[in-house]
């Protein structure tokens, strides 16, 4: 509450608040203590200038020097470049792997898949062919007609390119299964030799087993019809 003072002559009204003058003494008194805390971490400061010792003062004043120096600059440039050439070699050797990791994957699906197939010849070679009679000797020119693993093995040499396409429409790519002649003549598609069939129990693009390795059914002939079982291997004789 405030007071009213009142005086002789004009009449002059003072008016004090209670609570103005409360809030002028706190802030006062914050005043003073900011101002002497400062002044405390100011004269620990000053102490722990002065408590330096001349050398520990000049080796300061040498390590901040020296800190800028070029030898110093140079120094801190040549740490920033190794560090770069450490972080592309790790980078490198990280690509590398990579590269290592992905053609381990290629070999071993391309073996995976080469396994698949020969289990899928073999299997059939027993579900067509049930005689016996191969000596384990490769068809050759020299012996035109065999009794191969899968029946009779002979022999033609014919222009491939319509089977070859026939067998590109039906999914067999140039890049899986290229086009080639092997040094022993056999015509193949990939690995595997170009035969023809009986397509009744050897439909194109099974494998079968013949004297000369896992053959590819591409095409057929008239053999077929009195010899279910015969195989006729493409070949360059």
């Amino acid at each position: 509450m405030g007071k009213i003072i009142y005086r002789e002559g004009p009449t002059i009204y003072i008016s004090i608040i209670f609570t103005d003058f409360v809030l002028l003494c706190v802030l006062a008194i914050l005043s003073l203590l900011i101002w002497m805390n400062c002044a405390e971490v100011n004269s620990r400061h000053l102490e722990d200038v002065a408590s330096l010792t001349r050398a520990e003062a000049s080796g300061l004043a040498a390590i901040d020097e020296l800190s800028q120096s070029p030898g110093t600059v140079e120094a801190r440039a040549a740490i920033t470049e190794y560090d770069l050439e450490q972080e592309k070699k790790l980078m490198k050797e990280l690509e590398a792997q990579k590269k290592r990791v992905a053609k381990a994957k290629a070999e071993q699906a391309e073996k995976d898949a080469k396994d698949r197939i020969l289990k899928e010849a073999q299997a059939n070679t027993a579900a067509t062919w049930s005689g016996s009679g191969w000596n384990g000797q490769p068809l050759t020119r020299g012996r035109g007609t065999i009794t191969g693993p899968s029946g009779k093995e002979t022999y033609y040499n014919l222009n491939m390119s319509t089977c070859v396409a026939i067998m590109r429409g039906m999914g067999f790519s140039e890049e899986e299964y290229p086009y080639n002649v092997r040094e022993d003549g056999c015509k193949c598609l990939g690995d595997y030799v170009m035969v023809a069939a009986n397509l009744r129990i050897r439909p194109k693009g099974s494998f079968i087993m013949t004297s000369c390795g896992v053959g590819i059914v591409v095409d057929t002939g008239g053999f077929a019809a009195h010899n279910p079982t015969q195989l006729d291997l493409a070949v360059t004789w």
